[in-house]
This record gives C-alpha cells, structure tokens and sequence, in this order.
C-alpha cells in the first residue's frame, strides 16, 4: 500500500527571550567655576603738618634822669 499522509499538527508556539546586555558610557559634565575677588582696602591717612614759631620781642624803656655826674650805659637795657 502507498504511504498515506495525515493532515498535519502544529504544536504551540515556544517563546523564548534572549538578552543581550549592552554597556554604554555617557560622560556627564558638571562644571564649576570659581572666581576669586581680592578686595583692597584703602585707608586714606590725612596730615596736616603745622608749625607755629613765637618770638619774644622786648622793649625796655628807662624813665628818669640820671643825677647829675651819672650817666646809664645802654647796654644796661639790652
């Protein structure tokens, strides 16, 4: 007898799952930056030099008369 053939059958389907794992580097950049502020303090000194000079000036007078036969020499009032 020939070979006979039956319909055929199909059994369900098998999922599988296959993971592949990819590692990937992303830079991530935070910068920063730092300004430094040098303040200076000026002190403003004010002088103000003064000098002061005093003179002593003198003026003797001699009042009277010398009795007579006497005679005051000038450089008594000096």
């Amino acid at each position: 007898m020939p070979v006979q053939h039956d319909p055929s059958q199909t059994s369900p389907t098998r999922h599988y799952v296959k993971t592949n794992i990819i590692n990937t580097v992303i830079p991530v950049f935070h910068p920063a930056h730092t300004t430094t502020v040098n303040k200076h303090v000026i002190t403003y000194q004010h002088y103000f030099p003064y000098r002061c000079n005093g003179v002593n000036e003198y003026y003797p007078q001699g009042f009277g008369y010398a009795p007579p036969g006497h005679s005051y020499s000038r450089s008594r009032f000096r």
